[in-house]
């Protein structure tokens, strides 16, 4: 019966050769069973965990990197309650910003005032003179100061993890590199004192960084991104370069990949010259301009800061010095020099010292008294000019008579009274010179003690009649030899 309903629902009259579908009995009709609930929703879990995990890799494991910096560079950091190393000079140095007096030193002053500022936040006042081994008085939170340097090296660690990213190293390669930035002993070390290094560090990994950056948007060129990376690796260049002169070493990694890709750029024949140009450009400012503002900049700062007189005054030029605050340099001194004037003779060579004699004698040669340069305040650096032995001899109730451009003079050494002298003597070290010496008096003498002055510049007047305190650049001539007083770079034995 079902196998005729089957044919004519079909339309097709098969007859009893029809095939019979097999149909399951009643009791099999129940679902597969199936993997248990609760199975599927951990495997589920499982798999969501790790997906996000892995999503958020690269705020997690910078963030556990940065927290181990943290812990490495900061863990008993002030145990040591002492002057260690090169405290004993940056300290110091971070004391003078503080009270505002002018030093002198080779390294470029941004991480030195980044030191006094740590004494400031320190509520240091300046006055602890960081002698090495000295124990820091109860006032001088050290403690402070050092993590604020420590925070710079702590800085590092992220920054190397993002810059291997950006030089598209696979994952376990990002990890190690980190790693190793954290766990290096000397990076260590130099993070957990006060020390300029930690901010060297920093400002270099910075730098690499921005600069991968920026080579990652080389296919973006002119986009708002590109100019941000070119500008921020050209701060980081200055920056760097404003901490120690060393950071020149990643300028110029930097300037070479410079160089690279722009004969790159030339050699393409299908960019245009005007792209060409506005690539030169761009990086002549982005890496060129920006790094040389950023070093000005902290020098403005330095000079701002530092206006008082200090240790370091004797190093720079005497107009400088008379400019600072609380000095002795031009206070009260006459505007023009006459015949009869005291006064100091300076170099203005650059760290050039002033003309000084003593009573001590060559122990060869003529065997007449010592002429040497001193960069340090002293009554033997006090010298008197004098009338020519053919003009009429210094009469102090007399009228003034000014020296000028052209003018011959003798200068006596104001503590000894001798007078300023050369003749045909090898000097005592650079033989290839001719001695200077003091000799003789104010009568006994000779022609061999006349010097002639000739005005170089005057930064205040460009009249020449009369030399200027401060202010006048002269070169002094021997009258008999020919030859000029200079000072060498060498010192006396």
């Amino acid at each position: 019966m079902a196998a005729d309903k089957a044919a004519v629902a079909s339309g097709a009259d098969l007859g009893d050769g029809l095939r019979q579908r097999p149909v399951a009995g009643q009791a099999n009709l129940q679902p597969p069973t199936s993997q248990p609930e609760d199975n599927k929703k951990l495997v589920k879990k499982e798999s969501s965990l790790l997906q996000t995990l892995d999503q958020w890799e690269v705020v997690i494991a910078p963030l556990i990197f940065t927290l181990l910096a943290i812990f490495t560079r900061l863990y008993k950091i002030g145990i040591s309650n002492i002057v260690t190393w090169d405290e004993a000079h940056f300290g110091k140095f971070g004391s003078y910003y503080i009270k505002h007096e002018y030093y002198f030193d080779v390294h470029p002053p941004l991480g030195k005032m980044l030191v006094g500022l740590s004494g400031v936040l320190a509520g240091y006042n300046g006055t602890f003179e960081f002698k090495s081994g000295e124990k820091y008085p109860e006032e001088v939170n050290y403690t402070i100061m050092r993590i604020f340097n420590a925070a710079f090296g702590i800085f590092c660690i992220p920054l190397a993890y993002y810059t291997a990213r950006e030089l598209k190293l696979r994952r376990p390669a990002v990890w190690l590199v980190t790693l190793m930035v954290l766990c290096e002993n000397s990076y260590t070390t130099i993070s957990r004192f006060i020390l300029l290094d930690s901010m060297l560090l920093c400002g270099t990994v910075a730098t690499v960084f921005c600069w991968s950056k920026f080579h990652n948007q080389r296919h973006n060129s002119f986009e708002p991104e590109w100019f941000f990376w070119l500008f921020l690796t050209g701060l980081s260049i200055g920056c760097v370069c404003s901490v120690k002169l060393v950071g020149l070493f990643v300028t110029a990694l930097v300037g070479l990949y410079t160089v690279e890709d722009l004969w790159r750029k030339f050699g393409d024949t299908k960019m245009p010259v005007t792209t060409l140009g506005a690539h030169v450009i761009t990086r002549v400012v982005g890496l060129i301009v920006i790094p040389f503002l950023i070093y000005l900049l902290s020098f403005a700062l330095h000079f701002a800061i530092l206006d008082r007189s200090g240790p370091g005054d004797a190093q720079m030029s005497s107009l400088f010095q008379a400019n600072l605050k609380g000095t002795q340099v031009g206070k009260d001194s006459p505007l023009e020099i006459a015949i009869g004037s005291r006064a100091t003779i300076k170099n203005m060579g650059y760290g050039g010292g002033l003309l000084h004699s003593h009573v001590q004698t060559y122990p060869e040669g003529s065997k007449q008294q010592q002429v040497t340069c001193y960069h340090h305040k002293d009554t033997n650096n006090d010298w008197f000019f004098y009338p020519n032995r053919r003009e009429e001899d210094y009469n102090p109730e007399g009228d003034l008579r000014f020296i000028g451009d052209n003018s011959v003079i003798r200068l006596i050494h104001a503590q000894t009274g001798r007078n300023l002298h050369s003749h045909d003597i090898a000097a005592p070290v650079t033989r290839g010179h001719k001695e200077v010496s003091s000799y003789g008096n104010l009568t006994v003498g000779d022609d061999k003690d006349h010097w002639k002055v000739e005005v170089v510049r005057d930064s205040a007047s460009r009249d020449r009649s009369k030399i200027r305190t401060l202010t006048t650049a002269f070169r002094l001539k021997h009258e008999v030899l020919g030859c000029y007083l200079r000072a060498g770079n060498v010192n006396l034995p």
